[in-house]
């Protein structure tokens, strides 16, 4: 399911933007004359660039540290749902790794993750950024919105055929440094909310908060596309209902076929991807949202012997009501074959998925002798559950802890 992101982000800084000459980096402003202190004694000093919740452009400049020991800072963000971009000059603080604005009203917080990405927090923990430095020079040389996608999106070629056409895939890639070859995670969308929105077909899914922790632990990171979603080819139809205007059908017969054209999906992506130089030849790790959490545990029931873990975010295929009640159960239990840890993490107040009813579909997962371990988080406000995905904070530590199981072999 797409997240139901903020109208639009509330700044509460009382700050008087100067009368400044901007220039725009993609349709993000940023004052000219921008200046990036060399003598800088600060890790933070510089460009960063990003996202906030892996959409909205986002810029962090820099400058340097006064004479007080505080940072000179940029905040700029581009266009939002409902308005442009807006920027503003704040003084900051360094709090051992740490910066954070020094307006009580506007308390982001930034911290140099283990990959040297900047890893940002909006004072209400609502939101989240990663952003990458980037030389300043060349980003003004080429001020194009391609600077703030650090995950390199590509299209992988498969050998499903549809109306005649070989369909290529959509994906985006986050590399850790160097060479490689590295371990790959594999990262699953979920579906559409009803399916009747064709507009939501175009959503390209990716979480760069999850890519950047993956990336950290030595992960390649690939959130596929499948068919019809997010710029791929094909015809996105995961269960609709005969008359596709309805959208996606409860009937099981309908639904359990759509899993299966996803779990084709997801297993071209991944041939694909085992191509590539950069990817080793060992166990994947496989996870998702929603849909995305099912087809992840499909995958690993699929290929047992090739799966490192799975890391489940919500994971469902129909809603608990209406749905047809022996869809999602059925869908658990193709997890059979694998005999390792599957760590699912799930918000409570979902609004389509109680917390009782998903502990009855990962009671399927004991059945068929896969291990489960299972976190509920309270997700801030009302109905909020199924986005916890977009809360890395309450699942930062459980994630790290299970990544840290998986590299180990327990």
């Amino acid at each position: 399911m797409r997240p139901l992101v903020a109208i639009a982000i509330v700044f509460l800084l009382a700050v008087q933007v100067r009368a400044e000459d901007t220039i725009l980096i993609g349709a993000v402003p940023l004052p000219t004359g921008t200046e990036i202190s060399e003598a800088g004694n600060s890790p933070f000093v510089g460009l960063w660039l990003g996202r906030w919740d892996s959409w909205r452009h986002h810029i962090l400049v820099v400058e340097g540290v006064d004479e007080e020991g505080l940072l000179d800072v940029i905040y700029s963000v581009g266009r939002g749902q409902h308005g442009g971009g807006n920027w503003f000059r704040a003084k900051a603080r360094q709090e051992n790794d740490t910066l954070v604005f020094t307006d009580d009203g506007y308390t982001a917080r930034y911290t140099i993750s283990d990959t040297g990405r900047l890893r940002g927090v909006y004072p209400t923990e609502d939101r989240f950024a990663v952003l990458e430095r980037q030389d300043q020079s060349a980003v003004l040389a080429t001020p194009t919105d391609d600077w703030f996608q650090f995950g390199l999106r590509e299209f992988l070629a498969t050998d499903i055929m549809e109306s005649g056409e070989t369909i290529e895939l959509a994906v985006a890639i986050y590399a850790p440094d160097g060479n490689g070859p590295f371990p790959l995670a594999l990262v699953h969308h979920g579906s559409t909310g009803s399916g009747t929105n064709a507009r939501d077909f175009e959503w390209f899914f990716t979480n760069d908060w999850f890519a950047d922790v993956l990336n950290a632990h030595g992960w390649i990171v690939a959130f596929p596309q499948r068919r019809g979603r997010g710029g791929s080819d094909g015809l996105y139809d995961e269960g609709f209902s005969e008359d596709r205007s309805q959208g996606h059908s409860t009937e099981a017969r309908l639904s359990l076929s759509g899993a299966d054209r996803a779990l084709i999906d997801a297993n071209a992506a991944l041939a694909a991807l085992r191509e590539r130089a950069d990817v080793s030849d060992g166990a994947v790790l496989f996870s998702g949202v929603s849909r995305g959490g099912v087809v992840a545990l499909m995958q690993a029931g699929d290929q047992p012997e090739d799966t490192a873990g799975v890391i489940n975010f919500v994971g469902g295929w129909t809603t608990e009501n209406p749905g047809g009640p022996e869809i999602n159960p059925t869908l658990f239990r193709r997890v059979e074959g694998y005999e390792g840890t599957v760590l699912s993490i799930y918000g409570e107040d979902d609004p389509f998925y109680s917390i009782d009813h998903s502990r009855a579909n990962l009671a399927q997962i004991d059945e068929v002798d896969a291990e489960s371990e299972f976190h509920a988080v309270a997700v801030p406000g009302f109905n909020r559950g199924h986005w916890v995905m977009w809360w890395p904070m309450l699942w930062e530590e459980v994630v790290e802890d299970y990544l840290h199981h998986v590299e180990s072999g327990c």
